[in-house]
């Protein structure tokens, strides 16, 4: 799926998914649980190639 994005738009969407980034490795350091762990993990990698994709 393609979503086109004003610079604008990218520039917000880049900040939120930063802002959350920062949230979500908290919660990764946070998190006692393997499979939750690794779970988020993959979550961060995703959210990381996203916002590459944004720049």
């Amino acid at each position: 799926m393609n979503i086109e994005l004003t610079e604008e738009a990218k520039d917000i969407v880049r900040n939120a998914l930063k802002i959350y980034l920062s949230d979500l490795r908290a919660e990764i350091v946070k998190t006692e649980k393997h499979e939750m762990k690794q779970s988020l993990h993959n979550e961060e990698d995703i959210i990381k190639d996203t916002i590459q994709k944004l720049t």
